[in-house]
This record gives C-alpha cells, structure tokens and sequence, in this order.
C-alpha cells in the first residue's frame, strides 16, 4: 500500500534539531501561517541500509511557478504525472531526469548519525540556516503528512518511497509519491533541492513502485 497522506509543506523554516534513536531524524520546525509542523528527515535508515543523498546547489524546477503559488501550509498531492507530485524514477525537470541513482553519493558507515561527523546533516543544517537568515527563505517538503496523539502535526517520508525488496519497506511502495526537500531563497534567486534513498532500493519499478 503506498504511503499515506502524500502532501506537501509549505512554509518558513525556523529551527532544527538532530534527534537520535532508532531511527535518527533531523528535525525542521516550520512555521506554516502560525501552526508549527514538523519535518523530519532521515540521516539514517531505521535498518541499517546506506542513505544515499544528493544536495542539488543548481537545482531550478521548472514548475516555480504552481510552487510559489501553493497556499502556506500542507497541501495534498495526488500521486499522478503533471501536477506537483515526484517520482525519483519518472519525473522529468526542464527535460532531465529530477535525479537519477548515479548522481547520488553514499553516506559512509563511519559517518552515519551516532558518529562524530554527519554529511547529510551537516548539509542539511548549512541549507537551514541559510534559509532562514534570507528573510523570504522557504521550505517545501514532500512526503508522508501525519497528526500524532500528542498534537505534533508533521510530515515525514522525505525519501525514495519505491523500489523497495519485499519484506524491506515493500508495503509503502508506490509511483508519484516521492519525498524531497526543496529551499527557495529569493534574496539570491536560488533553489536548492535534497533528494535521499537508500542503498537497499531498487531504480526500475512497476507501475505500482514495486521492483519489477
């Protein structure tokens, strides 16, 4: 079944944080027209598998403009072609692949969460902070949109969510329903985009994201 709740957040970064554990996150509080929702973004994979990354510094999506359009806050996506949805396989900007495997780098055992360095985080926290200092800086988040018991409104599933092996994370399996985090920093007219998958995931899938 693919992931529940497919959205994307809009809104104005304010702080993160590195939280460990099982599986450890980089947390991202946004302010989205005054309710705080969370974005959490795997550095490491809850079983172990490399996380592959990319930070896109020349990243320019050639839909800016439905983006800038989008109302502030979560806004469901459907998980078809021609709207604002992504696929690491399928997708297409300004006539290119949004990302292929090969331009993607793996982050080292001896530099996962837990170590004394972290280049996913590290990259990640470099493009907060400087989306935060630009006063117009904006996030956009895709992924999973969730509302837990304890009132924490978030979205999470910011990665590949296809080609998984069966009985590897096969269930969230799905097409046009890709995780990703996009910056917008207007004072500099730049977009930067991180996309994240993991070693375990297979790049050629079906039409329902499973490993064909």
């Amino acid at each position: 079944m693919p992931i529940p709740n497919y959205s994307v957040l809009k809104g104005d970064p304010q702080s993160g944080k590195l939280v460990f554990g099982n599986s450890p996150h980089y947390q991202i509080q946004v302010d989205a027209a005054g309710e705080n929702i969370t974005v959490a973004v795997n550095v490491q994979s809850l079983d172990q598998s490399e996380v592959l990354y990319l930070v896109d510094h020349a990243f320019k999506p050639d839909n800016e403009a439905d983006l800038l359009a989008l109302a502030t806050g979560l806004t469901p996506l459907e998980s078809k072609p021609g709207g604002l949805a992504l696929d690491f396989v399928r997708s297409r900007d300004n006539g290119a692949p949004l990302v292929t495997r090969d331009d993607m780098s793996l982050l080292p055992e001896s530099k996962k969460a837990g170590g004394r360095t972290n280049d996913l985080n590290n990259e990640v926290v470099d493009l907060l902070n400087r989306a935060i200092s630009d006063k117009d800086g904006t996030i956009y988040a895709f992924g999973s949109a969730f509302a837990d018991p304890g009132g924490i409104t978030g979205i999470h599933d910011i990665h590949m969510n296809q080609g998984n092996p069966p009985g590897n994370h096969s269930g969230d399996n799905g097409i046009w329903q890709d995780g990703a985090i996009f910056m917008n920093m207007p004072s500099t007219s730049t977009w930067i985009a991180v996309y994240i998958a993991f070693q375990t995931q297979i790049w050629t899938t079906d039409d329902s994201g499973n490993v064909s």
